[in-house]
């Protein structure tokens, strides 16, 4: 069979008519990334919403969702729809992130999600103030992080399989330090992490990924699946927008 000229440029027009439509289809949606309230066990983290979806939250709701633009929190009581104006966040803003260079007013010595206590500016640093799983996407270049910097102390690293330690001398007015070079860290390996004046020892679990996420969804997805809670609040006060008004207040 042959087709005239005109023929075939419809054809072609069809088809990429028909994977864009798909691929809007399929990027049209927003990531449920924190619930909590009574409405809270029907959003759970990890759940995908269509961009259109009418989302319905009581008194006392709270939703943090995630798309291609940033995250948004909503609060009940309303109905809202996830879609809407919003200034891109984009791939920049998770590179900002991941490497730490953002802007001072947004990330460097960010303040936590829902409370005044400081976060590491990159998604990497590992926070010793806290116990935690932690995602790696290089468990070669491990980088360790600090709240407050005033003192100098020496950190203990027990890894609690084998008993092997190393001391690491941290100096005074530094928020970071590198991990012990000749402590190898291995994926799901529990850690001891001890110094004088500490409350208590912070244990940490590590996940290690087979590749750096490449967009906010996605990263957001992979530390939900490993249990990465701290790094995951890290990149929603990263990427946080406006809170989004409700389309409708119910009475």
């Amino acid at each position: 069979m042959s087709w005239g000229p005109s023929k075939a440029k419809a054809a072609r027009l069809a088809a990429a008519l028909l994977i864009a439509t798909g691929a809007t289809a399929a990027a049209a949606q927003v990531l449920v990334v924190r619930a909590s309230g009574p409405s809270a066990k029907a959003y759970p983290a990890g759940k995908k919403l269509a961009d259109s979806a009418r989302i319905s939250l009581r008194a006392n709701d709270s939703l943090v969702l995630l798309d291609s633009r940033g995250t948004r929190t909503l609060r009940g009581p309303g109905v809202f729809t996830p879609g809407g104006p919003a200034q891109a966040a984009n791939r920049s803003a998770l590179a900002s992130v991941a490497t730490g260079r953002t802007r001072r007013a947004r990330i460097g010595a960010v303040r936590g999600v829902g409370s005044d206590a400081p976060r590491p500016a990159s998604l990497w640093h590992v926070d010793v103030s806290k116990s935690s799983t932690v995602c790696l996407a290089d468990p070669a270049r491990v980088t360790l992080w600090r709240p407050h910097a005033g003192a100098a102390v020496t950190l203990t690293v027990t890894r609690v399989g084998d008993g092997a330690s190393r001391a690491v001398e941290w100096p005074a007015g530094q928020t970071t330090v590198g991990w012990p070079a000749d402590l190898a860290v291995s994926d799901g390996a529990d850690y001891r992490l001890s110094w004088a004046g500490g409350a208590q020892p912070t244990s940490l679990e590590f996940r290690t990924l087979a590749a750096e996420p490449a967009d906010p969804e996605a990263m957001a997805s992979t530390l939900i699946q490993k249990g990465c809670d701290a790094q995951l609040d890290v990149l929603i006060q990263a990427l946080q927008l406006p809170e989004a008004p409700a389309a409708t207040t119910e009475g």
